[in-house]
Parts: structure tokens; sequence; C-alpha cells
């Protein structure tokens, strides 16, 4: 039973170790890709204890939330530049170089946790950017409204 156990892991352990090979061979002819940010933030929704929040910068496909690259800062830190490139990813599988269109969202939240839905939440959306004019985009966006997840109290 242990020899079957053993043989099922490396049998798997080669599977996926095989699909991550193929998908950097898929992307390895592709040229990097990356986002430089300009973000700011309305003046009348920066709180005063900007220090204590949470910056969280993401690309991900229009209309998904899963990011396919990330940074975290200080909201204290705005107006900053961001660069996003496709080695900041959270899951292999998921990067900037298997979309050709994202959206950049810039959330603040004071809780520290980007899962954590607060109706003191602050948010702001890019214009939709695309990777077809070349694979070092630029855009501009402002964190401009509530998080709409929660109505706000």
């Amino acid at each position: 039973m242990r020899i079957c156990i053993s043989f099922c892991f490396l049998f798997w352990s080669i599977i996926g170790l095989s699909a991550a090979a193929n998908a950097q061979e898929q992307t390895a002819d592709k040229p990097a890709r990356k986002v430089t940010v300009q973000v700011n933030i309305s003046p009348e929704l920066m709180p005063n204890d900007a220090d204590d929040w949470v910056l969280y910068v993401y690309a991900s496909k229009p209309g998904a939330r899963l990011p396919l690259a990330n940074f975290k800062g200080k909201l204290s830190q705005l107006p900053s530049e961001v660069v996003l490139h496709q080695s900041m990813y959270l899951l292999p599988h998921l990067t900037l170089q298997q979309a050709e269109n994202v959206v950049i969202v810039a959330k603040a939240t004071k809780s520290k946790n980007p899962h954590q839905k607060s109706s003191d939440d602050i948010i702001g959306y890019s214009t939709p950017v695309n990777f077809a004019t070349g694979p070092h985009q630029s855009v501009t966006m402002s964190i401009d409204q509530h998080d709409k997840a929660l109505p706000k109290k």
C-alpha cells in the first residue's frame, strides 16, 4: 500500500512539474509584460490615519477578482507610481501573460486583510489596459469611491 501511495504521489508530482514547464515554455517566447500605474487618491477620501491603512494595487482580467499581479503598500504613500510585472503573481498559472486586457484596481483598507470587506474601504478602477500595442503599458488612476461591496454606514 505504501508503494502505491508513493507511486501516486510521484506520478502527480511529475505531472504538476510537466504542466508548469509547459506553461513556462509557452510564455518564454513572449516579452515580459508590465504595467506602470500612477495611483492618486481623491483628497476628500484620504483618511487622517492613512499610515494605518493598507493599499493593494492589482491587475485582473475585466470582471474577474483574481489578481494577475499585485502590490501591497501604505495608503499614506499616495500619490505614487507602482509597477506591476508578471513575476508579481499569486498563482503561477495566473499572470499578466495570460490576459490581453486587464483592469487595475487600487483598494485601501484599514482591516489589513484584502478579503475582509468593510464599509470604510475605498477603491478605484483604471480604464482597460490592452497589451496588443506592446508588453509595457502605463495608466493613471484614482481611488475615488467607497467600495460598494457593503453599504456605507
